[in-house]
């Protein structure tokens, strides 16, 4: 890659450890926060699912906005929006109040999905349109997932010291502040710093001058539907669309059911909340393994295909040790299954940018977090109900059907195909894939 890039992928990765380090800070302390709120299990599938639902129904139109006024105002209005949700979550001590923060942090990330990969993608092509992005995207993946792995032994500290007693805090009940919280108000810290970065960083190539907002937003539907058609006509896309519904169930069902069963298998909200602060940790650290491997192990295999289907195989085995009644092997199949999904994403990232063009790549990034947040909502919600009405082993089961159904399709992929574009279109086209897709 040019060296010119490298002040780009610089920015871009940072800016991937400021935007999922508050996840991390919250991911271990969210199911848990709920309960102590007087939250049942069948309720919080409830506001996952409409979660995932509202991020879906604002996912194409969001995707539109980011490709018709650009992605640095879409992406600083997404942190603000990730501030308040954070606050309400944090601070809430009514269901209608978290419910809002819920649906807030929802249209937050419908905003988030897609803008920060197409700003690096179109920078750093405008520097050198021969650049080999699929490195980038690893270095990514793999500082969001450390980030997200640190932030959870952070998070899980904060709270775990306070229910232990180190801070006078109550663990449960109607008060703002709860030990559960504490990770909340450090993580509306470090949006502040994401905002505050974007609006520094981010620049882009000004766009054609819109006259009035009617104009701006009678461009979005046919941006929409040119990003919905691509995804639908090229077979790579649509693949990699129905990978990323896949990955939804499998991560909507894990981060639903995993507390609850660690605190089912150890006893005391305490040592749960600890516990799962260390599983979500190996969980980010699992993942940034995986992403920061995945160009070799594409290069070992001899296609990016291959990995794929490896991967998903691997994912599945793993998901089906959740299911045990022993607790290290749970927990190993907890860690084997972000692993094992860390490996496909960024060759699914270089297999995506190859096919899409830059005046449409946001809104295939958002037909694409669609997908993930569609099926994750339904996987959720299934997965919940499963759970309260059944078992949480056949919650497991759906993890492991979905994931061999998802290497089946990921044994058609192709990194041969192209976009079906104009003449004047090719122009914007991404430079040629990587060593390892070329060989797929």
């Amino acid at each position: 890659m040019n060296t010119k890039i490298n002040p780009i992928t610089r920015r871009y990765v940072v800016l991937n450890v400021l935007g999922w380090l508050p996840t991390g800070l919250c991911a271990p302390v969210l199911v848990l926060l709920l309960a102590a709120r007087g939250i049942d299990v069948a309720t919080m599938g409830t506001l996952l699912a409409a979660y995932g639902l509202t991020a879906a129904c604002l996912e194409l139109p969001t995707g539109g906005v980011a490709d018709v006024i650009g992605r640095r105002p879409v992406l600083v209005a997404a942190s603000v929006l990730f501030l308040l949700s954070t606050l309400l979550v944090g601070l809430g001590t009514s269901i209608l109040v978290i419910a809002a923060g819920i649906l807030l942090e929802a249209v937050g990330r419908a905003l988030d999905s897609g803008p920060l990969q197409a700003w690096y993608v179109d920078t750093a092509h405008a520097v050198d349109r021969e650049a080999d992005l699929t490195s980038g995207f690893a270095r990514g993946r793999t500082a969001g997932s450390l980030a997200l792995a640190v932030g959870a032994l952070a998070g899980g500290a904060l709270a775990g010291g306070a229910l232990a007693g180190w801070l006078p805090l109550p663990a449960d009940g109607d008060a703002p502040i709860l030990s559960l919280s504490l990770p909340y108000l450090v993580a509306a810290g470090v949006v502040v710093v994401r905002g505050l970065a974007q609006l520094a960083w981010l620049s882009e190539a000004e766009r054609p001058p819109r006259a009035v907002l009617r104009e701006v937003l009678a461009d979005i539907p046919r941006t929409v539907r040119d990003g919905v058609l691509t995804c639908a006509r090229n077979s790579v896309l649509r693949r990699v669309t129905v990978l990323c519904g896949v990955i939804g169930v499998v991560l909507a069902t894990v981060e639903l059911l995993a507390p609850l069963r660690i605190a089912e298998l150890l006893g005391g909200e305490s040592r749960a909340v600890a516990a799962f602060a260390v599983f979500t940790a190996l969980g980010g650290f699992a993942m940034a393994a995986g992403s920061s491997v995945s160009p070799a192990l594409s290069r070992l295999l001899g296609s990016a295909r291959r990995t794929v289907v490896l991967a998903l195989v691997a994912a599945a085995v793993a998901a089906a040790a959740l299911s045990a009644p022993v607790f290290l092997l749970a927990a190993a199949g907890y860690v084997g299954v972000y692993l094992a999904l860390g490996a496909p994403e960024p060759l699914l990232d270089a297999l995506t940018h190859r096919v899409a063009t830059s005046r449409e790549r946001a809104t295939v990034l958002s037909v694409q977090s669609l997908a993930l947040r569609l099926c994750g909502s339904a996987g959720a919600l299934v997965a919940g109900l499963l759970a309260a009405n059944t078992s949480i082993a056949y919650a497991w089961a759906l993890v492991v059907g979905v994931l061999g159904a998802g290497a089946i399709v990921a044994v058609g992929l192709s990194g041969r195909e192209t976009a079906d574009e104009s003449p004047d279109a090719s122009a914007e086209s991404d430079a040629r894939p990587s060593p390892a897709l070329e060989r797929t």
